[in-house]
């Protein structure tokens, strides 16, 4: 009885010792930064030198605010977060940094838990992420997020169902789960604008740097999204509709994505434009049967339409492969060039292709597909050589015919190709621009350019 009424007592006091670790601000609209926080008695935050740092749940209520402290460091400890039901501000204009405390490995980070359109600009996120369960949304501008921890499911991500998110200029590196994610049954419109993603979702698991659902629109542009060849599993950019939301608009345009498992899926009804992109070498996948394409459109309810034009799709397993879908133009230029569905084509096709054997497109649907106008991975464009890079009707009667004749012009093709303009956007460590064209003038340190670390 004794051991009992012991282990009882001491059960007791640790739930006790967690629970004074939970603070929760009274809701009479008043203004709470770290530094504040740290000045109110078991708030769960503390200084420790210079670093503050988080114990527990630490929440500002509905009807007060927060600023967050311009320029500080602000560390958590295990399954520690700041959670946000009121208004708030979290933009500043020297970089603040969040991390974890010492070798916490499940800190949270901030979470955003209010009905207000939230803006967030010029934060380091490093092993700790910015959940956006706010039912209004964000704007995430000039962040950099980094090793995060996989405490959540992504480093950033969305929701509640019906928030809006816009995000531009940021980094995301060496995340152990998805870079961006959102859940499958909620729908957040998201803008995702001028970002580098590299080597993200670190833990090899079946998911994407950039996990994408269903929305009135979904807009990925001017992105890097690079692989690490050495994660088998880890796709580029995925967008799903599993839930037939309908009037999804989905667009991928002039991004670049390269070294993937895959490098653009999408998943479900929904209509998708994916333009001036650079796929490039998506061939991570072990069995070519599972995945490895720079293009894959899926949709077995037959619903999902599909427009690409002017893409570069070199080194995958698979150029670009159709199972299901309903209406698929890869180019039409049969129709006149102020029909709804002229298509000038001009994607690029080069070594797309496994077991010896090429593939620029593969129709595995019943659908007939046009893709004319484009450049084919043969040394004549012509029919009988393009025959032997599409996989088809003629290859298989049950399935589709895909329409590839006649051809683009490859001296025009190369020459549109040859003006996608650079990238000339300098970002310093913590993923703040720091200028454009050359970095010669810059202090010395580390810099990122074009997805890549540079040092000066």
């Amino acid at each position: 009885m004794n051991k009992l009424f012991f282990c009882l007592a001491m059960s007791w006091a640790c739930a006790s010792a967690v629970m004074a670790e939970d603070f929760q601000t009274n809701g009479k609209n008043n203004t709470y930064n770290f530094q504040t926080l740290a000045g109110i008695e078991n708030s769960g935050v503390f200084k420790s030198g210079n670093t503050y740092v988080v114990k527990g749940t630490c929440t500002i209520s509905q009807g007060d605010h927060f600023k967050i402290d311009e320029g500080a460091v602000v560390a958590f400890t295990d399954n520690a977060r700041l959670v946000i039901q009121g208004t708030a501000d979290l933009t500043t204009s020297l970089p603040t940094t969040l991390t974890k405390y010492g070798g916490a490995s499940s800190c949270i980070g901030i979470s955003v838990q209010n009905d207000a359109v939230t803006e967030v600009e010029n934060l380091n996120f490093e092993y700790v992420g910015l959940q956006g369960n706010t039912t209004a949304g964000m704007n995430v501008r000039s962040c950099h997020f980094s090793n995060h921890n996989g405490s959540i499911s992504a480093a950033l991500s969305l929701g509640a169902d019906g928030a809006t998110f816009y995000i531009s200029d940021c980094t995301f590196d060496h995340c152990q789960k998805a870079a961006i994610g959102g859940a499958a049954n909620y729908s957040c419109p998201t803008t995702i604008e001028r970002c580098t993603f590299t080597h993200n979702s670190q833990a090899n698991g079946n998911v994407p740097q950039l996990n994408l659902t269903a929305a009135s629109h979904v807009t990925v542009s001017e992105c890097t999204v690079e692989g690490d060849p050495s994660l088998t599993m880890v796709g580029g950019i995925a967008i799903a509709n599993w839930f037939g939301y309908s009037g999804m608009k989905a667009t991928v345009d002039h991004c670049l994505i390269k070294d993937n498992r895959y490098g653009i899926t999408t998943m479900g009804i929904m209509d998708v434009d994916i333009i001036g992109n650079e796929l490039i070498g998506n061939n991570h996948e072990t069995n070519p049967d599972n995945g490895g394409s720079g293009i894959s459109l899926y949709d077995p309810y037959l619903q999902q339409k599909a427009v690409i034009t002017a893409n570069r799709i070199e080194g995958n397993l698979w150029g670009i492969t159709v199972i299901g879908c309903g209406d698929v133009n890869i180019g039409k230029t049969e129709v006149a060039e102020d029909a709804d569905d002229y298509n000038p084509g001009m994607n690029v096709f080069k070594d797309n292709g496994n077991r010896d054997v090429l593939y620029d497109i593969y129709n595995n649907s019943t659908n007939k597909v046009y893709a004319q106008g484009n450049l084919w991975n043969v040394a004549q464009q012509d029919e009988k050589s393009i025959e032997e890079v599409v996989f088809h009707k003629n290859d298989n009667p049950s399935l589709g015919e895909v329409v590839f004749m006649p051809a683009g012009d490859p001296a025009a093709i190369h020459s549109a190709h040859a003006q996608r303009p650079a990238d000339t956007r300098i970002f310093n460590m913590q993923g703040v621009q720091v200028g454009t064209g050359s970095y010669e003038a810059l202090p010395r340190g580390l810099y990122i350019v074009n997805g890549k670390k540079i040092a000066r």
